[in-house]
């Protein structure tokens, strides 16, 4: 029989299990996975909705996946778009549908919000999160995206 869940925005009170969701995602894909900078994060993004929204999926009341949305404003795009910059579901809750359920709320929050576009990063050896957004109507574009600490 399988379990109930359900996609939300995130609140407040969930500060800890979305520090906690963040800090394993980042661990897994071997990120810098430092809780207090994860925790800083969480807190900017839950006191500012202009920085972007976190989904948390929900089995009966249990957190059990999260994503995060960044707001940005594109040339490319010729305006508002966002970044799906994190999507995690917990390894034993995988391929039961929860993070396409978290893809495509994240995608119609952010179209009610007036974004343009949605974009996001796959890393070469995650074809399982490849095909998922390949399946929710994600196209890939041939670039490499640099990184530099200020």
């Amino acid at each position: 029989m399988s379990a109930h869940w359900s996609v939300a925005p995130a609140t407040a009170a969930e500060h800890g299990v979305l520090v906690d969701l963040l800090t394993r995602q980042l661990a897994e894909h071997d990120l810098p996975a430092d809780g207090a900078r994860v925790e800083r994060a969480v807190t900017g993004i839950l006191e500012d909705q202009g920085r972007g929204f976190l989904l948390v999926a929900r089995v009966e009341s249990v957190a059990v996946g999260v994503a995060y949305v960044a707001h940005h404003w594109s040339l490319e795009h010729g305006g508002p778009s966002c970044w799906l910059e994190e999507l995690y579901v917990l390894p034993q809750w995988r391929c039961r549908g929860i993070g396409s359920a978290l893809v495509r709320t994240a995608l119609e929050r952010a179209h009610a919000q007036g974004c343009l576009v949605m974009a996001l990063e796959v890393t070469a050896d995650h074809a399982r999160a490849a095909q998922l957004y390949e399946r929710e109507g994600f196209r890939f574009l041939r670039r490499d995206r640099w990184v530099r600490t200020l």
